[in-house]
């Protein structure tokens, strides 16, 4: 549908500029007096050659995780001040510069002009808002706190997005590191070594062990490359398919969970969101039992959504929380402990919190030494790898002197 710019007023004669999508003009007008303002101009805005192209393509596209805390930010700033919520999606719309996020608002703005309410208008994108969000959403609307319930869900995506910032940053020299051994090794045994075993040959003499490995290695990847790569890629596709599965997903998180190093990181990192979230939604005003339910769905691990059932299971028959949180083993004592302190206290949400950042501590610690921790495994593959490619280069030198003596 065609996009109209527009400039109205309101009752207290107050210009109002936007866009809006409709059928045509006198739709929007129809829509405008319907709200309560005076149509001054409707003009429709001009399609440019590549906006076509610009909307197949941003059918495409994910909302990127900085676009989306800016949005959610900025609508809870715009709500605090007391703007309308139409108003302050037409103002957000003005300022998004992704084509993507520029037609969501659109969309959501259309729907709750139809008369839906924004959690609705929001759950119909299930990819961009998840459960989580769209809970937040209708418990601040149902509260009439919208805006500090955005505050809150702002400061959750902001959590995980330094959270993965982060890792990001700590583990980039030992990504660096392991792509510039595989690309250094693969290059001498496909360009170097094949020079040094036609000299080799000549001599009519057994090539020393580490040798014959890399001309083997040589040998495969110039007859075999390409069954190993169609070989890799049906592994990846049936990795992936299989994590759509239950059972597969449990055993991929469980992997994850066990891993040297990462595994504790893992755990740490999804048991304080899980926290967090859940402190989140009771500050909302979401029912303990609806809130569990949610984080079950959201939380990212079976392992963790597993026990979150179990919790729910004896929450709904009257035991304490911190009871089956005990009796899970994925949560330390101390962190039982306080929630058990919040329960006894009523102050469950405060409790949350501070286990949350409790966890959070320590995953930052963790990250924080991520590369130290990393560094005597790359250490040790580097050695090995060098150890190899000297010894299968230099071991045929020395039996040539040997032979040439």
């Amino acid at each position: 549908m065609p996009i109209y710019n527009y400039k109205a007023k309101d009752k207290y004669g107050i210009n109002l500029q936007g866009t809006m999508e409709a059928a045509s003009s006198a739709a929007v007008a129809a829509r405008l007096s319907g709200m309560g303002y005076v149509p001054v101009y409707i003009l429709e805005q001009e399609v440019s050659a590549t906006a076509g192209l610009e909307d197949w393509l941003a059918q495409y596209q994910r909302v990127k995780s900085e676009e989306m805390i800016v949005f959610v930010r900025q609508l809870s700033s715009i709500l605090g001040a007391g703007v309308p919520l139409l108003e302050s999606l037409e103002a957000l719309y003005e300022q998004m510069s992704s084509r993507k996020f520029k037609n969501l608002i659109l969309r959501v703005r259309k729907d709750i002009e139809g008369g839906a309410s924004f959690s609705e208008a929001l759950e119909r994108d299930k990819k961009t808002f998840k459960p989580v969000f769209v809970a937040m959403v209708r418990a601040g609307e149902r509260a009439g706190i919208l805006g500090e319930v955005l505050d809150r869900l702002a400061a959750l995506l902001e959590r995980d997005y330094e959270n993965i910032q982060k890792i990001k940053s700590a583990t980039r020299y030992p990504l660096i590191v392991v792509i510039s051994l595989v690309v250094a090794f693969f290059i001498v045994v496909t360009f170097i070594i094949p020079r040094f075993s036609m000299l080799y040959s000549s001599y009519r003499t057994e090539l020393p062990l580490p040798t014959r490995i890399l001309l083997a290695i040589n040998f495969v990847i110039r007859n075999y490359f390409v069954y190993i790569f169609i070989i890799l890629a049906l592994l990846v596709y049936l990795i992936k398919k299989s994590l759509d599965t239950e059972r597969g997903r449990i055993w991929w998180d469980s992997i994850a969970l066990s891993l040297p190093v990462f595994g504790t990181l893992v755990n740490k990192l999804i048991l304080a969101r899980f926290c967090r979230m859940l402190s989140a939604m009771l500050k909302s005003g979401i029912p303990i039992l609806e809130a569990l339910s949610i984080t079950r769905d959201t939380v990212g691990n079976k392992i963790l959504s597993r026990a979150v059932d179990n919790i729910k299971e004896d929450v709904t028959r009257g035991v304490a929380m911190s009871e089956p949180m005990r009796g899970s083993k994925l949560f330390p004592p101390l962190a039982v402990q306080m929630v058990a302190i919040g329960e006894r206290a009523g102050a469950m949400e405060a409790m949350l919190t501070k286990v949350a950042d409790y966890f959070d501590r320590d995953a930052d610690y963790m990250i924080t030494n991520l590369t130290p921790l990393l560094e005597p495994l790359l250490i040790l593959c580097l050695a090995f790898l060098v150890t190899l490619l000297a010894l299968g280069v230099f071991l045929p030198m020395w039996d040539m002197v040997k032979l040439i003596k």
